[in-house]
């Protein structure tokens, strides 16, 4: 079990205590709301993304992509003929492009548990996806 599996752990118990996850859930949406600034100048100096977050990976664990890599990347998935992969792709973009960045942040979180999208809304934390 790794560092971050071990704090995982230690918060949310090994039974899975669903009002632990709930808060855990809670907190990294306020996290996320928090990085709002950092997002904004990605979206000024490369037009609009989504921040990625890849903690399994050394080497490029956060980055940024642009609507235009989110196209390729999905246009790439399907002639791979991953058809799951485009469609996340292809959901991405769809949000992503409806994003006001003064309103609205996108994240992708790619790790062992899959690719999750997560779109953080500034003014009500509440109803983030």
């Amino acid at each position: 079990m790794n560092r971050r599996e071990k704090l995982l752990m230690s918060l949310v118990g090994p039974e899975m205590d669903e009002t632990k996850v709930k808060m855990l859930d809670t907190t990294i949406k306020f996290i996320l709301g928090d990085m709002g600034s950092q997002y904004i100048k990605f979206w000024k100096t490369e037009g609009p993304g989504v921040m990625v977050f890849q903690p399994l990976n050394k080497e490029r664990s956060m980055f940024f992509l642009t609507l235009k890599e989110l196209h390729a990347a999905q246009e790439d998935s399907e002639k791979q003929n991953k058809g799951d992969l485009a469609e996340s792709f292809r959901r991405i973009l769809e949000a992503a492009q409806k994003i006001d960045p003064d309103e609205k942040a996108g994240y992708v979180i790619n790790d062992k548990e899959g690719m999750r999208y997560f779109e953080i809304d500034y003014n009500n934390l509440e109803e983030t996806k």
